[in-house]
């Protein structure tokens, strides 16, 4: 299924973003670095992993580490809140307005126990009323726009969606982000895209959709079939801003996977990324070690390479084995793209 025709940018409340794509909230994934990767590859929107709202409350630094903005990011950047009482909700929302933040964003979809059990997240959707007290306190705080990011319900049973999101848009919601799996699912079986169709169709404020995203394809498909405003993708970014840059450039808009990128591309994001990580992190080589599994993803050899990083544990030789390993692909002649973003081909339809 091709898009024959330029996507429109999203509009939130006075915003504009375009292209139409955005980077998901991933806890202990979306930081500062991983944010402004992506925002060179075509995303119109990232944002910061979920922030808590007595963190900021508090004035603690690691929660202000968390959505700090970034001077070298090329896009927008949108801060995620999670907590239960509307007042500290909304007085956090005014001090991230107040720190640079481009729109304060909701959580009423995480599903970790952590936060359910705080009665935040996703435990939001099992009490409508509250949420939307919340929305609500939060618009009224901000001049920001104010979105909400939601699953489509708390289990298979739940069948309120769309009455909870004409709630939250009377409450003052600018736009939803839905991701089409229940609480309960977590991350396992297939997102229901009809869901996002259904709220599309009930409602009168932005909808973006989420979920299961990992191709150019993919993403039109979305667009095609919900009717949603943006596509917002999460794991499927994980190690591959090049995914972004094609459907960015599919859908009419300038980003690097316009530019067919190669293993050169790859190498110099990878050490940008990974050295930038080292200056500010010296110590963490578990979560490097991570970052270099994400890239490899797809790759020919990944095993050995994963492997091989596993048993070291100082960066710079992490680094020497990885272009160890892209040096081989190279000489073998492998095509860089199809390895990155499956369906590539699809571009030059």
């Amino acid at each position: 299924m091709k898009i024959e025709r330029k996507v429109p940018p999203l509009r939130i409340g006075n915003a504009c973003i375009f292209p139409p794509l955005v980077l998901a909230p991933m806890a202990g994934v979306t930081d500062m670095l991983y944010r402004r990767v992506m925002s060179r590859y075509g995303v119109g929107l990232v944002t910061t992993e979920m922030v808590s709202v007595q963190g900021i409350l508090r004035d603690q630094r690691p929660s202000w580490d968390l959505c700090a903005p970034d001077p070298l990011s090329q896009v927008p950047t949108a801060v995620q809140l999670f907590g239960r009482d509307a007042a500290g909700m909304a007085e956090a929302a005014r001090r991230v307005e107040a720190g640079g933040a481009f729109l304060v964003d909701i959580n009423a979809g995480c599903p970790v126990k952590k936060v359910v059990r705080q009665g935040a997240g996703a435990s939001l959707l099992r009490t409508p009323d509250v949420l939307a007290g919340i929305v609500d306190e939060v618009r009224r705080a901000v001049k920001i726009p104010v979105t909400v990011k939601l699953r489509v319900g708390w289990d298979h049973r739940s069948t309120g969606m769309i009455d909870l999101v004409r709630m939250l848009a009377s409450a003052g919601a600018d736009a939803v982000s839905i991701h089409g799996r229940t609480a309960v699912q977590m991350y396992s079986g297939r997102a229901d895209w009809s869901w996002i169709r259904r709220v599309k169709d009930a409602v009168g404020i932005p909808v973006i959709g989420n979920g299961d995203v990992t191709s150019p394809s993919h993403a039109d498909r979305m667009i095609e079939e919900t009717g949603c405003d943006a596509v917002m993708i999460g794991r499927a970014s994980q190690g591959n801003p090049w995914l972004l840059g094609a459907i960015a450039s599919r859908w009419g808009y300038v980003g690097n996977g316009g530019g067919m990128p190669g293993w050169r591309d790859f190498v110099d994001t990878v050490h940008e990324h990974i050295g930038a990580f080292i200056e500010r992190k010296p110590r963490a080589v578990g979560h490097l070690r991570k970052l270099l599994i994400w890239y490899s993803k797809g790759c020919p050899n990944s095993t050995d390479f994963r492997y091989r990083i596993s048993r070291v544990e100082e960066p710079g030789r992490l680094l020497g084995i990885f272009d160890e390993w892209v040096e081989g692909l190279m000489e073998k002649d492998v095509e860089f793209l199809p390895c990155k973003v499956p369906g590539i081909e699809y571009l030059n339809n």
